[in-house]
């Protein structure tokens, strides 16, 4: 790994990005030493440490009215996450920023703290934008917050072998937080005090346009940089059709990095044959940028080749946030416009039915330019495994890409849901993701209908701090009463799409596949053979279709019929001591609009 990477550090070209932009390395031109930032001045190979990064911040906000450097929650290990808020008009507050009408870009680096090349892209534009004021026409029409870093505990886990694949920094952060958690997998279930801490940070501004800037790992190819944006049915029409006809053609285009032109993310159909073509599609809504568009929000994953150097890296992250910011100074209203019109759309109800999963069409859609290098496929005379060797060749080829897809599941939706007030981590999760709920203030008698689990089985190892749980579902209509004080989740309300897929047991991402209903599985009463062995005896001789039932069970389950525990259990859940609430999913859904007695629950 070592030659490698100093081959390809001896092999770098000269950077040039063009989207109506300066020439590669221009930022730094004419900048008083003082304000070079901790990576330019280590020649571009280092970067900073938590603290210096934040002193940079702050000398920033003392030099420049327009910025202003803010926590918006603390780590575990005690950490500040911080947020830098940009705004000529000195907006630094969610209400006074609503009031400009400008576009709200957000900004997140260092979700995985050893990808941090977007947090030294952003300290050098903020500094073009604020004090040398090279780029202070980017603000023109923006209000731009700025994470520089996310996973801060994660980033002070610094060593130089923290990425086995990535050619630099000298030394960075660590993957996941010092939990454990990977936070671009938990922005649904939200385990993480710093995810809980974004989603209050994301609901209060409500930013109209994201960016999540990553390192990619895979296959060697020559893309210094790729880039995702969902564009799929999973997208609130009004908004999917901004990105597909404004978006990408009016930024990605004319985006190159040392002469290469950026491409939608890589993932090789066939990883020993490029020429198969890329796999596109969408993923489950943990992961950023699926997320925010539940919230009909476009969000732009940037993911730089791990094996170019770092300072290529950096700047193409650089070239390709500044070339966004500067495609809403064209376009400034279009987005917004879009945004508003899906939030409306959304409250104004989901219709029928909501897809939750999609998978890929294997029929590709789209032809793209892929620039690569030409591999050997060997068999390894170490480990017995195919061994793909990258040679340094270069060669370009249009190949096909599948980015289609189709709904493989979707749910009913409801008029609401009711939580029983007890799931309080569910309630307090629901509150972090902005769902508006209110609480009856009267018993409530109502038809619902409730889902009944079966055949649960859970993953055996862990998986982000939990063991997952599939299951089969059914549903039952009944009605039932409900006291003061339930959680009423109206689907009317603009973050329908989170609350749906949050709460319906058979999306990938919800509350119960996470386990947060585990206890439901859970048979806590049970009965004593010598009390069931002369009730079932009883029941067999008072009940004609309990007797067939047994006699049909035992002739079809052999292991039923010589297991003499499993003939008791059978008779007491069909007995009136049963608990009726075991495998009950405990959320209701009420399937009409009413007028029920509620008050909002702050």
């Amino acid at each position: 790994m070592t030659s490698l990477l100093s081959a390809l550090r001896a092999g770098a070209v000269a950077l040039a990005i063009a989207i109506l932009l300066p020439p590669s390395g221009a930022s730094a031109q004419g900048v008083p030493k003082k304000w070079l930032t901790d990576y330019e001045r280590s020649g571009r190979v280092r970067t900073p440490r938590y603290d210096e990064t934040m002193a940079y911040a702050r000398r920033l906000q003392e030099a420049s009215p327009w910025i202003r450097v803010e926590s918006f929650g603390r780590s575990p290990e005690g950490r500040d996450l911080p947020l830098i808020i940009v705004s000529k008009d000195r907006a630094f507050t969610p209400r006074a920023a609503a009031k400009t009408g400008k576009t709200i870009v957000l900004v997140q680096n260092g979700i995985h703290a050893g990808e941090i090349d977007g947090k030294d892209a952003c300290l050098m534009l903020l500094r073009d934008m604020a004090i040398t004021k090279t780029k202070a026409s980017l603000l023109d029409n923006v209000i731009l917050l700025v994470i520089p870093i996310y996973n801060v505990d994660g980033h002070e886990r610094f060593a130089r072998y923290n990425r086995i694949n990535q050619d630099g920094p000298e030394e960075m952060g660590w993957r996941v937080t010092g939990q454990n958690l990977n936070l671009n997998r938990d922005y649904m279930k939200a385990d993480a005090p710093e995810t809980q801490a974004w989603l209050r940070l994301f609901n209060a501004w409500m930013p109209d346009f994201f960016i999540d800037a990553h390192v990619t790992d895979g296959a060697d190819f020559q893309h210094v940089a790729t880039y995702g944006i969902e564009t799929h049915e999973n997208v609130a029409a009004p908004v999917r059709r901004w990105v597909r006809d404004r978006y990408l053609p009016g930024v990605m285009p004319g985006q190159t990095h040392d002469g290469v032109m950026v491409a939608p993310y890589i993932f090789l159909k066939d990883d020993k044959d490029p020429l198969q073509g890329l796999m596109g599609g969408t993923a489950s809504p943990r992961f950023s940028t699926i997320y925010t568009t539940l919230h009909n929000r476009p969000g732009l994953l940037i993911e730089t080749h791990m094996l170019k150097p770092y300072r290529s890296r950096v700047e193409a992250t650089e070239r390709l946030i500044e070339g966004t910011l500067r495609f809403f100074q064209k376009d400034a209203g279009a987005l917004r416009a879009a945004v508003r019109q899906a939030d409306d759309e959304t409250a104004a109800g989901l219709g029928d039915s909501l897809a939750v999963r999609y998978d890929l069409v294997m029929t590709p859609n789209e032809t793209v330019h892929f620039q690569g290098f030409r591999q050997e496929n060997r068999k390894s005379d170490l480990t017995g495994k195919d061994w793909i060797v990258y040679t340094k060749e270069k060669f370009e080829a249009d190949v096909p890409r599948y980015d289609s897809v189709r709904a493989s599941l979707s749910v009913a939706v409801p008029a609401a849901y009711l939580i029983p007030a007890q799931w309080q981590t569910v309630i307090e999760r629901l509150k972090d993701h902005g769902v508006v709920l209110e609480r009856l203030t009267a018993p409530l008698e109502t038809e619902v209908e409730m889902t009944r689990f079966s055949h649960p089985s859970w993953q055996s190892a862990p998986f982000e701090g939990r063991h997952p749980v599939s299951y089969t579902t059914s549903q039952i209509r009944e009605r039932r009463t409900f006291p003061k004080g339930t959680v009423v989740a109206r689907v009317h309300q603009k973050a329908a799409r989170v609350l749906v897929h949050l709460l319906e047991p058979q999306a990938p991402d919800a509350f119960a596949a996470w386990g947060f209903f585990d206890a439901v599985f859970e048979q806590k009463e049970y009965a004593e053979d010598y009390v069931m062995e002369p009730m079932a005896r009883d029941m067999l001789a008072k009940d004609g279709a309990l007797r067939s039932e047994f006699a049909a069970k035992v002739a079809a389950d052999s292991a039923f019929a010589k297991d003499g525990a499993a003939k008791l259990q059978f008779f007491y859940e069909r007995s009136p001591y049963w608990d009726h609430n075991v495998l009950l999913y405990p959320v209701a859904r009420i399937l009409t609009e009413g007028s029920w007695p509620t008050e909002p629950l702050r």
